[in-house]
């Protein structure tokens, strides 16, 4: 269909209209927009949402900038006119429970890892993968820093591998404690942590764990004759899920 640029304004807001009370439609939407110049379309997909008498509409707040619409050598508004579509899934009803359990873990899995040549890493550093109550997990260092910590701490994060292939609703909980060992007087920074990981939040940590100046002060003992020694004491507490129960 065909639009002026006013009617293109409410273009993110799909409406579906007389619903009955009680009654609602599941539905995932998209919406494009058409480059007359590239001959290709601007999509944007939107979460899955319910539709229903008392909230009837849903949309895009931020689908394209005014001015990149406007601009005639972007391609989207040409000769006055624009080019837009949509695109909608309805999702079947089925019934679903959540499903949180505990798990029987036995004592905390415990590792160690002595980092040499530590002066010469990159930007990051990752573990090997190591494996706790089934799931796997890889420690994550930044010799540097990360983020708003670069250049004035260490930053270290426990990742857990399998959270990219999580579902939407699968997260695990974990309580995680990472420590910098003392290798001169025999002690050590430890920071803590419970919380859970998910598809969404598949790595954390510490960005600020410790200052980069306190790293590497000789008298601290963290970094001996180039070598820094990291453990990670790990236990997994709850798993979460989402099942289809219809």
């Amino acid at each position: 269909m065909e639009v002026d640029i006013f009617q293109f304004t409410w273009l993110f807001v799909e409406q579906i209209p007389c619903l009955l009370v009680g009654r609602a439609v599941n539905a995932i939407f998209t919406f494009f927009v058409f480059n007359q110049l590239r001959d290709n379309y601007l999509s944007a997909r939107g979460k899955m949402r319910r539709f229903q008498s008392i909230k009837s509409f849903w949309g895009l707040a931020k689908f394209i900038s005014h001015n990149t619409f406007k601009e005639t050598s972007n391609g989207y508004f040409v000769d006055d006119k624009c080019v837009v579509g949509a695109e909608i899934f309805v999702v079947q009803g089925q019934g679903i429970g959540e499903c949180l359990s505990m798990v029987k873990s036995t004592d905390s899995f415990k590792r160690e890892w002595k980092i040499c040549s530590f002066s010469n890493l990159g930007e990051e550093w990752f573990s090997e993968e190591f494996n706790v109550d089934d799931y796997k997990w890889k420690l994550w260092l930044f010799p540097k820093g990360n983020g708003n910590s670069e250049g004035c701490d260490i930053s270290i994060f426990l990742k857990s591998v399998d959270a990219k292939d999580f579902d939407h609703h699968q997260k695990v909980k974990a309580n995680c404690s990472i420590s910098l060992k003392d290798q001169i007087n025999g002690g050590c920074k430890k920071l803590s942590y419970c919380s859970w990981f998910s598809t969404t939040t598949p790595s954390l940590g510490f960005p600020g764990f410790m200052p980069l100046t306190q790293l590497h002060d000789q008298n601290k003992g963290y970094i001996v004759n180039d070598c820094l020694v990291v453990e990670v004491e790990l236990k997994v507490d709850f798993k979460h899920s989402v099942k289809n129960i219809s």
